[in-house]
């Protein structure tokens, strides 16, 4: 393949922290690149650079052998290089063909608008993408595959040789998937260069040509897919292989006496009656589909929903939680889904973050005692293993693995015993999935339950002592570790009941406790 873009010797610094480190690597024209590398690895600051957002402090980007400088966005779009953001550049009041061309209005005679000429261009784009909604509908009203779409018809109607991609199928389901993968491919043919960024490896085997691997914003190496291993990957991107401890299983056997009990929970339209019971030291996993009501049931939970009807109970008392904070006053945490806009506050310092749901810990006559609030973050953060440059540093600088921990952090310092855990590795990378992993381990070791959801089954059945299957708003069976299988799960999942096989493939599935 002939090389498009060449980057060489990027090197990016801020404020106590050294971004990228004299990164070099080219992009070829017609291919799928992957960028991998763990939350931190520099990825983020690397796409920033090549698409205009940011300047390096050192090196050059050339394209078709032309050394090129980016004041902005706009200069790297006159290049023909698009990104599509994970949180996606959509106008939700404005309609589809507005988003196509918002930012680049085709004019004709006399500098007016020509809304024909771009009706026709839209329409065909989003046809070619299986676009099946009209041209003039309100942007608000699609879900999150169409409203990527649209993204990918602007990259189109500017005349893009490289879109990125980032974390592009985070929200998305299997078949939406499926058609993102294979619009994907049409653009390759087309000898359109994609470069694609995600944490789930699969994808990367299942769509990706060549791998590039950043790490501790540094150039690890780079290899074709075709002659790369998962376990070879992961191993480029950590700096040693991820290893499995199948001993600490046998840890699942020692759960104590119940701490939370559900009984007939009700909240329509989601929720139909969940029954479910957690014990001391135990992991409960919630595998269910997208609308079978695990984020509605922890809410629910937590205090942050009403519900209908049914009954809670924690520890041997009965009754409900009118608000989040008598759930925390009472030993349970939630750490949502929606980690950037429910479960910190971005703009805040990390310390401040940490010590928010605890901050009566630490007042005084006089008020907050600030220095004892500082200790405390200071201590959680380390505890945690928080890669920041200081507590003082606002949250919302951090990677999203780094994120995660400070929401745990959070819960931890509030003296949380029931955790409830909603997506808790979504968006973050295998290093950070395994910190995590652990920290819930060790919580659990120390007499803590808790609740995950998440929407990767084999996950959960390598993390859990117990799986429940939702199904719109029903649990439809419970597993024990000692009977996890994942066809039987996935089938639970869907409504159809199985039991597990007599073979008891969940072994091969599970994994154990790392």
């Amino acid at each position: 393949m002939q090389t498009f873009i060449e980057a060489s010797g990027i090197a990016k610094s801020f404020p106590g922290v050294r971004a990228l480190r004299e990164v070099s690597l080219d992009i070829r024209a017609g291919e799928i690149l992957a960028l991998v590398g763990e939350n931190g690895a520099g990825k983020s600051t690397l796409m920033k650079i090549l698409s205009g957002a940011q300047s390096p402090d050192s090196g050059e980007i050339r394209i078709d052998g032309e050394v090129v400088v980016f004041t902005g966005p706009r200069d790297a779009q006159a290049w023909g290089i698009s990104t599509i953001y994970q949180e996606l550049m959509i106008v939700p009041e404005l309609t589809v063909l507005e988003n196509v061309f918002l930012g680049d209005l085709k004019r004709g005679r006399f500098g007016l608008v020509d809304w024909s000429a771009m009706r026709r261009e839209a329409q065909s784009i989003l046809a070619s993408l299986g676009f099946e909604a009209s041209v003039d509908t309100i942007a608000r009203t699609l879900s999150i595959a169409e409203m990527q779409l649209i993204e990918i018809a602007k990259s189109l109607t500017r005349r893009s040789r490289l879109i990125i991609m980032d974390e592009p199928t985070a929200s998305l389901a299997r078949e939406e998937v499926d058609n993102l993968f294979r619009i994907v491919r049409t653009l390759r043919e087309d000898g359109i260069s994609i470069i694609f960024i995600t944490h789930h490896l699969h994808e990367i085997f299942e769509i990706c040509d060549r791998a590039v691997v950043l790490r501790d914003g540094s150039y690890v190496g780079e290899a074709k897919i075709a002659e790369l291993t998962e376990d070879e990957l992961v191993a480029m991107m950590l700096g040693q292989a991820v290893t499995e401890n199948h001993d600490r299983s046998a840890s699942a056997l020692k759960r104590g006496d119940v701490v939370l009990s559900v009984r007939g929970l009700r909240r329509a339209p989601d929720l139909q009656g969940i029954d479910l019971s957690l014990r001391r030291g135990e992991v409960l996993g919630i595998a269910g589909l997208m609308g079978a009501g695990r984020t509605e049931l922890v809410r629910a939970i937590f205090g942050a929903d009403r519900f209908d009807a049914g009954e809670i109970s924690v520890k041997g008392k009965v009754g409900y939680f009118a608000s989040p904070r008598a759930a925390l006053d009472a030993g349970l945490g939630l750490a949502p889904e929606d980690r950037k806009g429910e479960g910190l506050i971005l703009s805040m310092p990390i310390g401040q973050n940490i010590t928010l749901p605890s901050l009566g810990k630490h007042a005084g006559v006089a008020g907050i005692r600030l220095g004892e609030e500082a200790a405390a973050a200071l201590e959680l953060s380390r505890k945690l293993k928080v890669k920041c440059a200081s507590i003082d540093e606002a949250v919302g600088n951090l990677s999203g693995g780094n994120q995660q921990k400070v929401v745990l952090a959070k819960l931890v310092g509030a003296g949380v015993e029931i955790y409830l855990l909603d997506e808790p590795t979504r968006g973050i990378d295998i290093g950070a999935k395994e910190a995590i992993y652990n920290l819930i381990w060790d919580l659990t070791e120390q007499g803590a339950s808790v609740i995950v959801i998440s929407s990767a089954i084999k996950e959960l059945l390598r993390l859990c002592d117990t799986i429940a299957c939702l199904h719109l708003g029903k649990v439809t069976r419970t597993y024990d570790r000692a009977d996890f299988d994942l066809n039987a799960i996935m089938l639970n999942v869907m409504g159809k009941t199985a039991e597990p096989s007599p073979a008891a493939i969940a072994h091969s599935h599970a994994g154990g406790r790392a």
